[in-house]
């Protein structure tokens, strides 16, 4: 009854190595007379009469002293064995435990003597309990800078269409043209956030084609160069001719986020676009003449959310989702984005595979 309601690995394990040791005990004492037996019955000449094998009782205290030290020897080291195997796992629930009742930051902890395997175990549970903890802060983060973010355009808003209401404001043609440039705002910034979302979770899907990438380029900047005259730029070209297979319009999409980044954030003058074609690379850049991106923020500028410290301070527009709009564009078609200072200015490249 005591075994039986002993179920942890160390009383588990004594009692499997104990009936080891007992089995093995037996089959030694029966193997002794079964040998003898098929000698005897196959007339071999035993040196003693067989009525001498019977054991007497100086047999049975001598088995029963080998019995004795042969399970206490393996209940000794099962027990140790055990405890030795049983540490690394009871860190591991110790520290499930903690993570189940909100502390994110708890680990499983190893030791010298663990088991290679009980190493390796500790080791991908405390990777998917750091994974778990970022990917918590990562929420967080993003509720908070989504409130952040959404604040500013619906107070906007929401004091204008409680004047219009009041008749504090005239419904003309300039407020009517505010509020739409806040609800145009905010459908940008609700648009980014489900590219990054969708590029986060692997489910941002492209509609690959062959397309001729220049003229979409070409096609792109009549649209968008009487606004960034307006601004104050002049937008060149420096396109490669041919086709790839991409999706045309996520790469559109990109290359307004980088052109709307550098009208937000450049100095108005000369924006050259250039486009570079190789056997299995579409090279796509956007570069402005300054002031330049800082270069300490150069590592992190295509993250979400955000913004360098001169950006902040001036109170400049934007979510501090543009570039990682970008960065996920490319992403999803198996390249890469990137930024570089180029003199005085700052070169943004996309990069990604020519033929899908």
């Amino acid at each position: 009854m005591i075994w039986r309601r002993q179920r942890d690995l160390a009383g588990q394990l004594a009692f499997a190595m104990m009936a080891v040791a007992m089995v093995c005990l037996t089959l030694s004492v029966l193997s002794f007379y079964i040998i003898y037996l098929i000698l005897y019955l196959a007339n071999f000449q035993i040196a003693f009469p067989v009525e001498d094998m019977s054991m007497d009782e100086f047999d049975f205290l001598g088995l029963a002293i080998g019995a004795a030290i042969s399970l206490t020897v393996a209940s000794f080291v099962a027990i140790a064995a055990a405890r030795r195997i049983a540490r690394p796992l009871r860190s591991i629930a110790r520290a499930a435990r903690r993570i189940a009742g909100g502390d994110l930051a708890a680990r499983a902890s190893s030791d010298k003597d663990a088991p290679t395997e009980a190493v390796a175990m500790i080791t991908d549970f405390n990777l998917m309990a750091t994974q778990l903890e970022q990917a918590a802060s990562s929420i967080i983060t993003w509720n908070a800078q989504i409130a952040h973010e959404l604040r500013t355009p619906l107070t906007i808003l929401n004091g204008r269409l409680q004047g219009l209401v009041d008749g504090v404001f005239v419904p003309d043609d300039k407020t009517i043209k505010g509020l739409l440039t806040q609800v145009q705002g905010l459908t940008r910034l609700v648009d980014d956030l489900r590219i990054v979302s969708l590029s986060d979770s692997g489910h941002l899907h492209l509609e690959v084609r062959e397309s001729d990438v220049a003229a979409e380029v070409d096609s792109f900047v009549d649209l968008v160069e009487p606004t960034m005259a307006t601004a104050g730029f002049k937008v060149v070209t420096r396109l490669e001719r041919g086709v790839a297979r991409v999706d045309i319009a996520r790469v559109r999409q990109a290359l307004l986020a980088l052109v709307s980044n550098a009208r937000q954030h450049a100095d108005p003058a000369l924006l050259t676009i250039t486009l570079d074609l190789s056997d299995d690379l579409v090279s796509l850049a956007v570069i402005d003449d300054g002031p330049g991106m800082p270069v300490d923020f150069i590592p992190r500028a295509f993250e979400q959310f955000q913004r360098a410290e001169s950006a902040k301070q001036e109170r400049r527009p934007g979510s501090g989702l543009g570039l990682s709009v970008v960065h996920a564009i490319a992403k999803a078609h198996g390249g890469t984005a990137r930024a570089e200072r180029v003199g005085n200015g700052t070169s943004f490249i996309i990069e990604i595979p020519r033929w899908g």
